[in-house]
Formats: structure tokens, C-alpha cells, sequence
């Protein structure tokens, strides 16, 4: 995966767990960190489809296809 900073207001869960940063693009490694550590935060039901794909492809390439939840 290209390091693409990624914009979190084009994936809402991401959005919602970022809510004590400020800014509006993160690292893609920075992303799957705070997926991991705040996945109790993320109502997997509203996950669009978009969004799973980009879980799957940060799993792929940070979690060498695993995501550790906490």
C-alpha cells in the first residue's frame, strides 16, 4: 500500500475514532494504530464497504494480515 496520507472524513468510523486529533489527514501506519487500539469504538455495522477495504488493505500491509484489537 502507498503511504497516501489518508483523509478521515472520507471514512466515518475512522473519523469518530480520531476524536481527539486535529487533523484531517493521517498516516496510513498512524491509521491501523488507532484502529486496533480503538476498535471497541467502532460500530462494525456502519463500516461502509469503502472503509472495510481500506481495514483490509492497513491489516495487509501494517498487520501483516492480522488486527490485534484491543
Amino acid at each position: 500500500m502507498e503511504t497516501t496520507l489518508i483523509n478521515r472524513h472520507r471514512y466515518p468510523e475512522l473519523d469518530l475514532i480520531l476524536w481527539d486529533r486535529a487533523e484531517t489527514f493521517v498516516e496510513p501506519d498512524v491509521a491501523f494504530r488507532l484502529y486496533e487500539e480503538r476498535w471497541r469504538f467502532v460500530d462494525q455495522d456502519r463500516l461502509e464497504e469503502e472503509e472495510k477495504q481500506l481495514i483490509l488493505k492497513l491489516k495487509k500491509t501494517y498487520g501483516h494480515g492480522h488486527m490485534l484489537v484491543a
